[in-house]
């Protein structure tokens, strides 16, 4: 009988379960995941305060630098807008009611 060669049968062994070993590791690696973009917020318009009061009067809704929305009555709303773009207030002003009508 031949005396078995015990080195081969451990080389051949290495060889079948080395890429398996490898493939192992590399599977138990947490997967990269792409960073994601911060989400965008949309930018506020810019806001006119024309009696220093510390409250919007007018707004800048397309960035031209010049106003297109005014607030009449003080409640930090638009109440006046210029959808043509000439800079004026298409509608008139609406009147403000009288307390207790």
């Amino acid at each position: 009988m031949s005396k078995p060669k015990f080195p081969v049968a451990f080389l051949a062994a290495l060889a079948l379960i080395l890429p398996f070993a490898v493939g192992a590791v590399h599977a138990n690696e947490p997967a990269k995941e792409p960073m994601a973009a911060p989400a965008a917020k949309p930018v506020p318009p810019p806001t006119i305060d024309t009696n220093a009061d510390g409250k919007p009067d007018a707004w800048d809704r397309d960035g031209n630098g010049v106003p297109d929305a005014w607030d009449t009555n003080g409640d930090d709303k638009p109440d006046l807008w210029d959808k043509n773009g000439d800079g004026k207030p298409d509608e008139p002003a609406p009147k403000a009611e009288a307390p207790g009508q």
